[in-house]
């Protein structure tokens, strides 16, 4: 017996498995820089170069690379360094075939530099890398019979309809230009590129990123190199990204990896060191999805024929919520131990993070901490250069109406803004806004039709059934089951018990009478 069908594809998340492994090195001090005296800040991030995928398991090539801030001995002034340490780590993830779709997200729990000596560093760093196998799947679902004659029972049910599923990159280039009152560069000490207020929209054929890229450098100025330099200003992130097939009202879901955003000194238009290029990739994974409304094929009887429906257990997936929310946070972080009193706030840096997240009724808890760096100047001329580091915990529920502990949900968080003020030297004011990006999808387990046998009707049982029979509807009755069983069909039950529509209620009296027409061609 043939099927009309309808080709669903579709995604979903397969496995998924984290290693923490911890990177430490050693790192020797350039020739060409001066030994170092005290070390003042350190900052780093843990980069994802290569993916490679065997049996059971996914290894991760990278590097971690790292920022130092120094006192050197050069006229006591500040010095810096930048390098990488290598690093490859295999994860282990049951059934993974090298054909698999693959990510792994990377993040640094902690970093720490300590001096060995004047010419030497000891880099340590604890690195989480978390994969998950986002499998594609095609599900031939049956919507229809081409033979009329068959009872066919179909459901109604909201689907996603994958369009798209991939990694690509976003290439950022712009040219940012020192303000008139501000020396020229003569060496850049310490830089820091943060993404904010970062969103993305669907446009037909392409998806369209905006924000601004928050930049702070440190730098000496080629005037008086012993005059440590400050500045800070904002880059507008406006790009399109290629998303063929896509349409406005699609649903969906855009995932940083990584940013890998570097600023450069250069010359402007008349030679001079007073320009900064800001160049660099930010890495994503996007899935596109369209929300489809089909009629499933659920269950079907002939009353000619015997019908064996064969069945086969597959999991669907439907949109619950799309949730895009933001909270403030105000509080402090209190100033202690200063080596010198402030005199200036370089810079504030600032990075969200998920610690844990659980199903709670019609929401999702999600617990967190922002993490605030802010870079400062002191009145020292022995240590110009300060550091002060907070952490402000955070507990938000974001809303997802009926959602199950069944359902599957996948949360991000991001910093809107991002403000420090300086109350005094005890304590700063810490002000945020966080963005909480989630997408929670209702798991469906269906048993799809996947053929039918037929097979010439028994006889001998159906001249076994009463040709008339009442019936009193019993708990969880369908007049569906009650037509099927009793060979007949829920049009012919409607009318002779003058019903207006197939819903019945416990304790209702029906009289049924089975349907001839079938028995007489089989006899005749």
């Amino acid at each position: 017996m043939d099927f009309i069908k309808k080709l669903l594809q579709a995604n979903q998340e397969r496995g998924r498995a984290s290693v923490q492994m911890t990177v430490e090195s050693d790192f020797n001090l350039p020739d060409y820089e001066p030994d170092m005296i005290k070390l003042i800040d350190r900052k780093g991030t843990a980069r994802i170069h290569e993916i490679r995928v065997d049996q059971d398991q996914v290894t991760a090539d990278g590097s971690l690379q790292f920022q130092v801030l120094y006192k050197c001995t050069e006229t006591g002034s500040i010095c810096s360094l930048q390098g990488e340490v290598p690093f490859s780590e295999a994860i282990h993830m049951e059934g993974v075939q090298e054909t698999d779709h693959i990510i792994v997200q990377s993040s640094m729990d902690d970093l720490s530099v300590g001096m060995i000596n004047s010419r030497k560093l000891n880099i340590r760093a604890l690195i989480e890398l978390s994969a998950s196998d986002q499998m594609e799947q095609q599900l031939q679902l049956p919507t229809g019979i081409e033979d009329q004659s068959v009872q066919a029972l179909y459901q109604q049910q909201k689907m996603l309809q994958l369009i798209t599923q991939k990694k690509d990159i976003c290439r950022i280039h712009s040219e940012i230009l020192l303000p008139s009152n501000r020396p020229n560069i003569s060496k850049l000490l310490w830089q820091s590129v943060q993404l904010r207020g970062f969103d993305s929209r669907m446009r037909t054929g392409e998806i369209e990123l905006t924000g601004e890229l928050l930049v702070n450098i440190l730098y000496k100025g080629e005037d008086d190199e012993k005059q440590i330099q400050c500045m800070e200003t904002t880059v507008a992130l406006h790009e399109n990204i290629e998303c063929s097939g896509c349409e406005p009202d699609a649903i969906f879901k855009l995932v940083p990896l990584q940013a890998q955003l570097e600023v450069t000194p250069a010359e402007d238009s008349d030679g001079e060191n007073r320009a900064l290029m800001l160049e660099g990739l930010l890495d994503f994974y996007l899935r596109v999805w369209k929300e489809e409304e089909l009629q499933i094929l659920e269950d079907a009887y002939s009353l000619q024929d015997e019908l064996q429906l064969e069945r086969e257990s597959v999991h669907l997936q439907s949109l619950l919520v799309k949730n895009d929310s933001k909270f403030k946070i105000a509080d402090q972080i209190l100033l202690e131990n200063l080596p010198a009193e402030i005199l200036q706030l370089c810079a504030s840096v600032g990075e969200a993070f998920i610690e844990d997240s659980r199903i709670v009724p019609d929401g999702i808890e999600a617990e967190g901490v922002l993490k605030v760096r802010i870079l400062y100047i002191t009145a020292s001329d022995d240590l110009p250069i300060g550091i002060v580091e907070g952490v402000i915990p955070f507990s938000r529920k974001i809303e997802a109406e009926g959602i199950k502990p069944e359902d599957t949900y996948e949360l991000s968080a991001g910093i809107d803004q991002l403000t420090v003020i300086l109350a005094d030297n005890s304590q700063a004011d810490i002000k945020a806004v966080v963005g909480l990006d989630s997408i929670v999808f209702r798991k469906q387990e269906a048993d799809l039709i996947t053929g039918i046998e037929q097979s010439p009707q028994d006889l001998e049982q159906y001249e076994k059934q009463p040709g008339i029979a009442g019936y009193i509807v019993k708990a969880g009755d369908r007049l569906w089951d009650i037509a099927k069983e009793h060979h007949t069909t829920v049009e012919d039950v409607m009318q002779m018990n003058q019903l207006t529509s197939e819903h019945v209620n416990l304790g209702d009296k029906l009289l049924i009478v089975k349907q001839m027409s079938g028995y007489r061609e089989a006899k005749g």
